[in-house]
């Protein structure tokens, strides 16, 4: 998926390399993966700076947003787990607890951390369904998470969310079925 994605962001954007990744956590699997490929210091062929990475959570499952808020009021040896997970429509998220090979990695390389309700992520796969995409709501909650860092001025600018960026969705769940939330 990493190799795809650095071959084809510079087909589609005219040799330009992505500058930021959104990424789903659910343990932090995948995310851990994506940070070490845009944060390595030897990045394959890519001479330009590592791109920012922005995870996305459910709000009912936020491990890896609630262990970054926490830090320097526990050891960053460990990551904080979220004890009574309710269901989300984002069910390969709705983990509660990052894995402990994946937390070291995403504690330094995670540019930003956001948290999606189950609306926000339903409406992410409408928008995509306009656009040809077919996707489930994990993987929608890329676009979900996109959309609230823009909406939001100063969050935008600190991460330079720009005309000039290049921004990478992982979508890694396609369509499916679930129960579409009113709220």
């Amino acid at each position: 998926m990493l190799s795809e994605s650095d071959v084809q962001v510079p087909l589609a954007t005219g040799g330009k390399p992505a500058t930021h990744a959104i990424i789903p956590v659910g343990c932090g699997g995948i995310a851990q993966a994506v940070t070490q490929h845009y944060k390595s210091a030897t990045p394959s062929s890519r001479e330009q700076p590592p791109a920012a990475v922005i995870a996305v959570e459910p709000s009912t499952a936020a491990c890896l947003n609630a262990s970054l808020s926490n830090l320097g009021h526990k050891t960053e040896s460990s990551s904080v787990t979220i004890d009574n997970v309710a269901d989300s429509i984002m069910c390969g998220m709705n983990c509660g607890t990052l894995s402990t090979t994946a937390w070291p990695i995403l504690r330094n390389g995670v540019d930003a951390s956001v948290v999606v309700s189950d609306l926000d992520a339903h409406n992410a796969v409408q928008e995509f369904l306009q656009h040809g995409v077919a996707a489930g709501p994990c993987g929608a909650s890329t676009l979900a998470a996109l959309e609230a860092v823009c909406a939001n001025a100063e969050e935008r600018e600190r991460l330079g969310l720009d005309e000039s960026a290049v921004v990478v969705l992982f979508c890694t769940e396609g369509a499916r079925g679930y129960v579409v939330p009113t709220e």
